[in-house]
């Protein structure tokens, strides 16, 4: 019951936090296109919680010697920037195009002809649309069903391409940043993300290794006074 009430609570935090993202979106682009500001906030606000799930498990080490597979607060963050994640496609899909999502990949020349779209733009979208693939899959196997259903470590092994996700998603950001002539700001605060990202996971990798360590040195020590 208390684990449930946590879990609302955590919810409603990123759901707030959603809203707010969206409405710092709503102050930045001042134009009044409600696709345009929803795609700029969902897409930012999903970075940054995929940010913040990545660095939910480092950050547990520090006083826990392992983490178990299943972390609620880094899956119900993770699931919110899965979400946000759509969201970000769906808007920038009826924002740009109008929806027409083939021309976001394909080039269609008067002639009928149809070449792939790879100027930045369409490098962008083809790395957007395998991190959005990676997302759904994501997205889907979060649910209690899916952890029930591939049990802890298939479970696990599957959700560690969080990591590969987020490398799709910083490079499609930094094009869109560079095709959008996106101010210094987003640049920087992209690059600070990186950085909290790597050396987080140093420093989970590091405290996983010395707790490693602790354990053998434990249990050559129990063996030890055992055959005294």
């Amino acid at each position: 019951m208390w684990l449930s009430f946590k879990r609302l609570l955590t919810h409603i935090s990123l759901a707030i936090f959603t809203v707010a993202g969206c409405y710092l979106a709503f102050l930045y682009t001042r134009r009044g296109d409600l696709t345009y500001t929803l795609t700029i906030g969902f897409g930012y606000i999903s970075l940054v919680l995929l940010v913040i799930s990545l660095v939910i498990g480092p950050l547990k080490l520090f006083w826990q010697r392992r983490n178990p597979v299943n972390l609620y607060l880094r899956r119900d963050v993770g699931i919110w920037s899965g979400i946000t994640g759509c969201l970000h496609v769906v808007a920038a899909l009826l924002d740009h195009r109008g929806g027409n999502f083939l021309e976001y990949f394909f080039r269609f020349t008067a002639d009928g002809g149809i070449t792939p779209l790879l100027n930045r733009s369409g490098i962008a979208n083809y790395i957007g649309l395998i991190a959005t693939i990676l997302l759904v899959l994501l997205l889907v196997t979060s649910a209690d069903f899916m952890l029930r259903r591939l049990k802890g470590r298939r479970w696990k092994s599957l959700q560690r391409l969080n990591y590969v996700l987020f490398a799709l998603v910083i490079f499609h950001t930094l094009i869109y940043q560079q095709v959008s002539r996106r101010e210094q700001l987003f640049v920087e605060a992209t690059t600070i993300l990186i950085i909290v990202v790597l050396v987080a996971q140093i420093v989970g990798v590091h405290l996983y290794q010395i707790h490693q360590h602790r354990n053998h040195r434990f249990r050559k020590s129990t063996i030890k006074e055992a055959t005294r």
